[in-house]
């Protein structure tokens, strides 16, 4: 349950990873969420306990690589 806390934490929140704001609700910045493959996008719209946690931590890892 911990984990799920996290989750629902990020989403709440209105900063993105990369620092810039985002929309609560949201898991990223619009501008990091277009960087993410169609499939990794349309992953994070699945429910916290069906499939988001490891769509989000997909696309942290993915935005996180691009970044070096």
């Amino acid at each position: 349950m911990a984990d799920r806390t996290f989750y629902f934490s990020e989403l709440k929140s209105d900063g993105c990873m990369c620092g810039r704001p985002k929309q609560s609700g949201r898991s990223f910045c619009y501008g990091c969420y277009k960087k993410l493959p169609p499939e990794v996008q349309k992953a994070l719209y699945r429910k916290i306990g069906n499939g988001y946690e490891q769509a989000y931590d997909d696309a942290h890892t993915y935005l996180t690589r691009e970044g070096e």
